[in-house]
């Protein structure tokens, strides 16, 4: 059962992509190739803000260990606001960019990795699946990046968008519960 939480806590972590995804490819002009590596751009920014997260996290986080599962839950329940927020945002349209060049192509990616930088400050507490978290965050990066990219840029395909980031939000903050309460998620 832990496992099967873990993954769907790193699905729903990795989704901040997918809208990315979906607009990225609106004019079905780019090449196949070229959307395979901004996939694989994409879930690397996952997995390489995960990382950073870590880092930065190492040199503050241990002053909270008395309230781990607080934080735990503080920064989950925050990111899960943060992608409701997201959400409603993407029902209107406005979390789907056209990419014209590269450097607005990096900026966003990093933009949708924050949660995923957020989240890699509390893996001193939380770290599922330990080392291979960053590893697993580029893979779930990728997919939903390569599922975005596949699909046709239509209200329904918006719409599910939004309501996919809805159901992770909501999923985070579950879990942050799950964590606070039960305190054996380590």
């Amino acid at each position: 059962m832990k496992i099967a939480l873990y993954i769907l806590f790193i699905i729903a972590l990795a989704y901040n992509v997918f809208p990315l995804a979906l607009g990225l490819n609106r004019d079905r002009r780019t090449a196949h190739m070229i959307n395979v590596f901004h996939a694989l751009i994409f879930g690397l920014i996952q997995g390489v803000m995960y990382w950073l997260g870590i880092i930065l996290g190492g040199t503050f986080m241990h002053l909270f260990e008395e309230q781990q599962n607080a934080v735990v839950l503080g920064v989950l329940a925050a990111v899960s606001i943060r992608m409701a927020i997201e959400s409603f945002k993407i029902r209107k349209g406005e979390r789907l960019f056209s990419f014209d060049n590269y450097v607005k192509f990096v900026v966003m990616g990093v933009a949708a990795g924050i949660n995923t930088f957020i989240v890699g400050m509390i893996a001193a507490y939380l770290s599922p699946f330990g080392l291979l978290m960053p590893f697993l965050l580029v893979a779930a990066g990728f997919a939903w990046s390569i599922a975005g990219i596949s699909m046709n840029l239509s209200r329904k395909n918006i719409i599910l968008s939004s309501l996919l980031h809805l159901l992770g939000s909501i999923f985070l903050f579950v879990f942050g519960l799950i964590y606070f309460f039960t305190n054996n998620w380590l």
